[in-house]
């Protein structure tokens, strides 16, 4: 199946700002999976949404789905 992610913030292995990818992945799959995938910690991930409605990372995705992961905000 095929989702789009997007990802936004600063994570560790991707570009600072937003960026959108199409990515194919055996299907059942969870965000958790797609996350360990894009070669990311779990902790790097501080929000998760699913078609724009928040979502846990143990969530299954399905094909169409648009994920997107946003870096933990910190700072103070």
């Amino acid at each position: 199946m095929i989702i789009s992610v997007k990802t936004v913030g600063t994570l560790r292995t991707l570009e600072e700002g937003s960026r959108f990818d199409s990515l194919e992945i055996p299907e059942p799959s969870s965000v958790a999976e797609v996350i360990a995938r894009l070669g990311l910690e779990e902790w790097e991930v501080g929000l998760v949404l699913i078609n724009d409605a928040h979502a846990a990372k143990e969530s299954i995705l399905k094909d169409g789905d648009r994920l997107t992961l946003i870096a933990p905000l910190i700072g103070g």
